[in-house]
């Protein structure tokens, strides 16, 4: 009996990006479900004050961590606008990133608890992952032109920085967390570098910046 043929129509593309717009809407929203447990547990006499006073890890966990599940999909959603045909490996990169994706609610929930030392860690690597899996889904596209839609636009977009310097830097911040378990979410702040790292890659590659 034949195999049935693997259709990877335009409808196909568009559903695989609702999905991930879902998956990604849903991991924004488990952030905000332990604010509002904070809020549940607030005394009468408690004031706005108070409480991000006594919240203060938590809300800054929250605040970052929405600011970094918006980049990726941002980062994401300008990837996948040069796309105009998936194929397995595509979706197999979307579920690696997807997991990602989810998984940072809980790594903000660990970093908010008592083990510090170990959740920045935790959370610093799948940062790690999800850039890398970015990535990989728009070397695979540069690599089979035939995903990628004809038009100028894509051409300088196939020919810009890849965005390894973003990877490089987490990949660093990782080994400074596991190095220094006590320097909590610090050794992010070295994503301020990422342009300039981005900037000498391309020019060694020979790509615009």
């Amino acid at each position: 009996m034949a195999e049935p043929e693997n259709r990877q129509s335009p409808e196909g593309l568009s559903r695989l990006i609702a999905f991930a717009d879902a998956v990604v809407a849903i991991a924004l929203t488990l952030l905000v479900l332990p604010l509002v447990d904070i809020a549940n547990d607030l005394r009468e006499d408690s004031s706005v004050g108070q409480v991000v006073s006594d919240r203060s890890i938590e809300l800054v966990s929250f605040f970052v961590s929405f600011a970094v599940i918006w980049i990726l999909w941002r980062q994401h959603h300008q990837t996948m606008e040069y796309f105009r045909a998936y194929d397995r490996t595509l979706m197999n990169l979307h579920f690696i990133w997807l997991l990602t994706i989810v998984a940072l609610p809980f790594a903000t929930a660990l970093v908010d608890g008592a083990h510090v030392e170990q959740a920045n860690i935790l959370y610093i690597g799948v940062l790690a992952v999800s850039v890398a899996s970015l990535i990989a889904i728009a070397e695979w596209g540069r690599r089979h032109r035939g995903l990628l839609a004809d038009d100028a636009a894509t051409d300088r977009w196939a020919a810009s920085a890849s965005g390894l310097g973003t990877l490089l830097i987490l990949a660093f911040a990782l080994v400074v967390a596991i190095v220094f378990p006590r320097s909590g979410n610090l050794p992010l702040v070295l994503l301020v570098l990422t342009d300039p790292i981005e900037r000498l890659i391309a020019r060694r590659r020979g790509r615009p910046g």
